[in-house]
Order: structure tokens, then sequence, then C-alpha cells
């Protein structure tokens, strides 16, 4: 499988032929400027020829309705378990606050 890596979409980008390429899928020049960033959704380094190909057909154009739409649910269920993510973390917290209090009143042998 080809891997794309950073330093390979830039030599890419310096290419007058790709940048026409982006330019008629209407890529705007600010998605090319970080490109990479952008289609490399987990952070792996590296993005697969599918990648590449999906993520630049969802960079075309302006953002429609149903995009905009989409990105504010995904926001919201991200948020959704941001806030339980805090309230699980604050329990913890709090029981092992009252965990060390409990063996700070303890005698010391």
């Amino acid at each position: 499988m080809i891997q794309i890596t950073p330093d390979f979409l830039e030599e890419l980008r310096g290419h007058q032929r790709f940048q026409d390429l982006l330019q008629e899928l209407d890529v705007s020049d600010e998605d090319q400027l970080d490109l990479f960033e952008t289609l490399d959704v987990d952070g792996g380094g590296s993005i697969d020829l599918e990648e590449l190909i999906m993520g630049i057909t969802k960079l075309r154009g302006d953002a429609r309705r149903a995009d905009i739409v989409a990105v504010g649910l995904v926001l919201r269920n991200v948020q959704s378990a941001l806030n339980k993510f805090e309230s699980a973390v604050s329990s913890t917290l709090d029981r092992q606050e009252s965990a060390i209090r409990e063996l700070q009143a303890l005698p010391l042998l």
C-alpha cells in the first residue's frame, strides 16, 4: 500500500501540475496550505492513497448545509463525551481526596 508522508505531499505541492489538479478539483488555497494535517485524521503521520482521494473529494468546493449540520452533530457528541469524562474525572478525584484524608487521619504506628 502506498503511504504518503507530509514531506512527500509538500514535494507534490511544489509541482505546478499537482497545484493545477487541486484547483481543478476546487480545493481552496487555504485548504491546500494544511492539506496533510486535514487529511491525516488519525494523526498517524502518513496517509494512504485512498485517504488522499477521499479527503480531497470532501474538500471540494464550499461547505454545504449538510456538511455544516454534520460537523455540528459531531461537535455535540464530542461535547457530551467531554462532559461525561469531566464528571468521571471529578468523581475519581473526589474519591481520591477522601481516601487521602482518611489515610491522614490514621494514627502513625
